[in-house]
């Protein structure tokens, strides 16, 4: 089952997509449905209070004559089908409003397993750059790094290789130490911490060309620690099977 966490990153990054980015009611839409959600109270989610709540309608709102959450709950899961569609297409978590309710559904997708093979399936993990001196800031990346192993050992057949050069040793603009004849791609990423936010940036790079096969942007809430790290490693792992999947699938078809 999927944590806060990971509601509110996955959240997070659809209201920042292209598609919601402009649309504030659904903005609020989808905030206020999941925060209903999360507080065990989805089911007693009602038109009428939706309406209040999210579209300003006063006290005397009648749904049977203005029907503007039914409205604007289809543009909503049109939208929503349309980001999972393209932006969201490899997004591990899914929230849905299923027809005739208000309140979302989460639910992790499933991932069609593809048999990878060495020595194409080995990534090498390297530490994340503290961006922002200090200890606790270390500390945060060494248990994401740790965290990413454990989830990346789960995708069968991938080998993973990791790095103890140290931070200090895969500075920006430094070339990478690991070769390309022993690793497909090496992952590595960056932590920033300021005015009590959070960006954690993770690079997918390729070994033999030192190009960037994608980048991914996470901005969570401060809060739980374990529960943040455990969310970050959750979907990069997640984008990363599908990368080698569709890697093994084109290896396949060339």
């Amino acid at each position: 089952m999927p944590t806060d966490n990971d509601i509110a990153i996955q959240i997070q990054r659809i209201l920042a997509s292209r598609l919601f980015s402009r649309s504030e009611r659904l903005c609020r839409f989808v905030r206020f449905a999941a925060n209903h959600a999360l507080s065990g109270n989805g089911q007693r989610l009602k038109e009428y209070l939706v309406g209040v709540e999210v579209f300003d309608r006063g006290p005397d709102y009648d749904p049977r004559i203005d029907p503007i959450v039914r409205v604007e709950a289809r543009r909503l899961r049109a939208k929503l089908k349309s980001y999972y569609a393209s932006a969201g297409r490899d997004d591990q978590l899914r929230i849905e409003f299923p027809k005739g309710t208000y309140s979302p559904v989460f639910r992790f997708r499933s991932l069609q397993r593809v048999k990878l093979k060495s020595p194409d399936a080995a990534i090498a993990v390297l530490p994340f750059e503290s961006l922002t001196n200090s200890t606790p800031n270390e500390s945060f990346g060494d248990g994401l790094t740790e965290e990413l192993i454990h989830h990346l050992a789960q995708v069968p057949g991938l080998q993973i290789v990791v790095y103890h050069g140290g931070s200090q040793n895969v500075r920006r603009g430094e070339s990478l130490p690991c070769r390309s004849d022993v690793t497909k791609w090496n992952l590595r990423g960056s932590i920033r911490f300021g005015d009590g936010m959070l960006r954690v940036i993770v690079q997918l790079i390729e070994t033999s060309s030192g190009a960037y096969v994608w980048s991914e942007t996470y901005d969570p809430a401060v809060g739980d620690i374990l529960s943040v790290q455990k969310g970050i490693a959750r979907a990069v792992a997640a984008k990363l099977q599908l990368t080698l999947e569709l890697s093994q699938i084109n290896a396949k078809a060339s």
